[in-house]
């Protein structure tokens, strides 16, 4: 019986150290317990008072997410196209209480299925490898005011931790096979914190990487760590609605992040050469 319990009790460790690890992973770092319940101690207006750890939630310039102003956006032709290789890799679900993350592992160790060169605003080409992903429900970027059922955010870092994350954006309407290998993982998220989801094709996560819009922002969980690479894709992807429960059940509340101010900053659009595709016609319809 005591070996038993050692057992279960060697479990439960193991679980936990598991969550922790990722949720330190996402947040850089840990700190203070946060919601999401506008109009709470803790809710996100609040979070810059949760900690000097989270000061620039309250005090930064250049936070995300934001409200992005079609009009507003302006083409930068020193943009190029999101290069991105994702390779089918060993996956695992987190359910950390807050939202749902996958991780990538091989024999335990965590690993990095791929990449994206990035083209910044001057022009200089740069890789960032591909780190985890994470869902909001819902979206937290918005669109001329729209807001979006669900939010994929792709984190990509580089050899100095900087960070280049990949927003897609998504509306109810046909299943994405994406989504249809992840089915039964899902289900079994709801009653377990983290799952094993076994080897999960990428590949599908580089399509329409052809326009998307650019800008400076920071993570949109705490410490709201700012100097943060957003690209955001011009056009949405489609998810069924059974998809999208599946990703909402297993956590208590939404977990979407109010728009912050631009202040002073600019918005970059890049669109492929030789398309046909204007800035306008990239507002989904409502």
């Amino acid at each position: 019986m005591a070996s038993q319990m050692s057992s279960a009790w060697a479990a439960v460790v193991v679980i936990v150290s598991s969550l922790l690890a990722v949720a330190l992973s996402h947040d850089e770092g840990g700190g203070p317990s946060f919601g999401y319940t506008p109009g709470t101690p803790d809710g996100p207006e609040n979070w810059g008072k949760l900690s000097p750890a989270y000061k620039a939630c309250g005090d930064g310039k250049a936070q995300s997410p934001i409200d992005i102003v079609i009009a507003n956006a302006v083409p930068n032709p020193n943009l190029d196209t999101l290069t991105r290789v994702y390779a089918p890799s060993n996956a695992t679900l987190h359910n950390t209480g807050k939202d749902i993350v996958m991780s990538f592992e091989q024999g335990g160790e965590p690993v990095m299925p791929g990449s994206i060169n990035v083209t910044t605003a001057d022009g200089t080409v740069k890789e960032f490898k591909f780190k985890m992903i994470h869902w909001h429900v819902p979206g937290e970027h918005t669109v001329n005011g729209k807001r979006f059922p669900l939010e994929l955010h792709m984190v990509h870092v580089d050899d100095q931790d900087h960070k280049a994350v990949i927003g897609i954006l998504y509306e109810i309407g046909n299943p994405d096979p994406f989504y249809d290998q992840l089915t039964e993982k899902l289900r079994e998220l709801k009653t377990t914190p983290t799952v094993a989801a076994g080897v999960v094709e990428l590949k599908s996560l580089q399509k329409r990487t052809g326009s998307y819009f650019r800008y400076m922002g920071s993570l949109t969980t705490p410490p709201c760590t700012e100097k943060v690479m957003w690209n955001i894709l011009g056009k949405g992807r489609e998810l069924s609605q059974e998809q999208l429960q599946l990703i909402t059940a297993p956590l208590p509340h939404q977990d979407n992040r109010p728009p912050q101010p631009l202040n002073a900053r600019q918005v970059a659009f890049y669109n492929p050469p030789n398309t046909t595709i204007s800035i306008q016609s990239l507002v989904l319809p409502p």
